[in-house]
């Protein structure tokens, strides 16, 4: 379990012995580390430097938690909204564990509560930084600026920078196309306030993904490995839908398959409510399309350009004779040229380094939404079937006092989670497919076997 906090004065030793164990730092880098957090320790009303650490397990028989990782932060003196990252340190033990992500994420969390602002990263070119460059590139920060030879002859000063766009006051109507957090804003009164439904409840935890940006990265999946324009779609597992309407406000024909008759219908509501064109039957020249179908069934769906199945839902599907099934229905909807993009856990979050539990939390006035997702690895099946359980519960605050649950998911299924040479032995029983890509991360340039990957991303294109 991945827990994360704030800086305290018993961390330091530990932070010493992290970027002790990181020869990509020198000696006076370490130092300079060491130096904010003793001024933060020194000084900790102050603003100046903010530090998230993440540490790994919980006490056992008197065994503290491990570091994992840490970051640290702050405002841009003398700038209205820009924000430097200092330092971001994982340890060895958890490369390619999340740790890091993890720690952006917060960070543009918080600076997302704050208004938003621009994020400003410096990092140097020489071999030793080699991990940091990659993983700002899979990050998907922008190469803003390069200084040659700042640091040293050959050595120079790369500067990297993100834009963190504002969190969305619970009031502002969802703009089209937005991420799975624009369910109905709560009202100020949690007592008038309505509990929301399973699959807005649903819809509103997973509001943190970026789903114009997904959709960008399929459409590159498409340009970079498959051979034909994009001008339909299919969602498979499509749930609430939100990828489609980012791809709708592009003008690309979508169809959305979900096994939930409730979900889809939640689905019409919520595109119908962004003002999306021909949404819900099936009439010609609909620009969405929804129909009841699990992703071991047909859907009812003209062929396609480029299909794909997000967020782990793939794993639903408990053997490979049922990934099978479901490559040879995604095979015979693609038309030839066409791609099928497949988003799955890594298969390293089946061992005890991995990123098998998550939580976090969405706040849409006083209401919160409380998600926790966990992969319960210690009862995993040596074929790699394992139980996991998501939680998702609303909760409203008034004047105060203790939250009252509003409306909540708690459920548990059974998911199977091959490993990469598994994946391959499925895709070669089905000939009308070539999988042509392992992906890391949501960036057609991050593979699978990249320091930074977190995902396993695949991407099959129809012969």
């Amino acid at each position: 379990m991945i827990t994360q906090r704030g800086l305290r004065p018993e961390d330091r030793p530990l932070i010493a012995e992290l970027l002790e164990a990181l020869p990509a730092f020198t000696a006076d880098e370490r130092a300079v580390a060491l130096e904010l957090v003793d001024a933060t320790l020194a000084q900790p009303s102050s603003d100046g430097y903010r530090f998230v650490l993440s540490f790994h397990g919980a006490p056992r028989g008197g065994e503290a938690p491990r570091l994992a990782g840490y970051l640290c932060y702050g405002r841009t003196p003398m700038t209205q909204s820009t924000y430097d990252l200092y330092w971001i340190a994982t340890s060895p033990d958890f490369a390619r564990s999340g740790v890091a992500r993890g720690l952006v994420s917060t960070m543009e969390a918080e600076i997302a509560r704050e208004g938003g602002g621009l994020v400003r990263v410096e990092t140097g070119s020489r071999e030793g930084h080699g991990a940091a460059v990659r993983f700002y590139d899979a990050v998907q920060f922008t190469r803003a600026a390069v200084i040659a030879d700042f640091y040293a002859p050959g050595d120079d000063l790369i500067i990297y920078t993100r834009r963190v766009a504002p969190a969305r006051a619970a009031a502002e109507p969802p703009a089209a196309g937005a991420a799975r957090a624009a369910a109905p804003a709560a009202p100020p009164s949690p007592d008038a306030a309505p509990a929301p439904c399973e699959p807005a409840l649903y819809d509103a935890a997973f509001g943190f993904r970026d789903y114009a940006a997904e959709r960008d990265f399929l459409l590159a999946c498409a340009r970079r490995f498959g051979a034909r324009p994009v001008q339909r779609v299919l969602s498979w597992a499509c749930g609430p839908a939100r990828h489609l309407g980012a791809f709708a406000e592009l003008g690309v024909g979508c169809a959305g398959a979900d096994g939930s008759a409730a979900m889809i219908a939640y689905a019409e509501r919520t595109a119908a409510a962004r003002g999306a064109p021909g949404v819900g039957g099936c009439g010609a020249g609909a620009a969405i399309r929804f129909c009841r179908a699990d992703l071991d069934e047909r859907p009812d769906v003209a062929p396609v350009d480029l299909s794909f199945v997000p967020l782990s839902a793939i794993h639903q599907l408990a053997t490979p004779a049922a990934i099978e099934r479901h490559l040879r229905l995604a095979a015979s909807l693609l038309l030839p040229g066409g791609v099928h993009v497949i988003e799955a856990t890594h298969p390293a979050d089946l061992t005890p380094s991995g990123v098998n539990r998550t939580e976090w939390t969405e706040v849409r006035g006083e209401q919160s939404i409380d998600a926790r997702l966990r992969i319960h690895i210690e009862r995993a099946t040596p074929d790699r079937v394992v139980p996991v359980s998501l939680e998702v519960v609303c909760s409203a605050r008034r004047n105060g006092g203790a939250p009252r649950e509003l409306s909540s998911i708690r459920q548990e299924s059974a998911w199977y989670i091959p490993d990469l040479a598994g994946w391959r032995l499925v895709v070669e029983r089905v000939p009308e497919l070539s999988l042509v890509a392992t992906l890391g991360d949501f960036n057609v340039d991050v593979p699978f076997e990249h320091a930074a990957a977190w995902r396993l991303i695949l991407v099959l294109k129809r012969l």
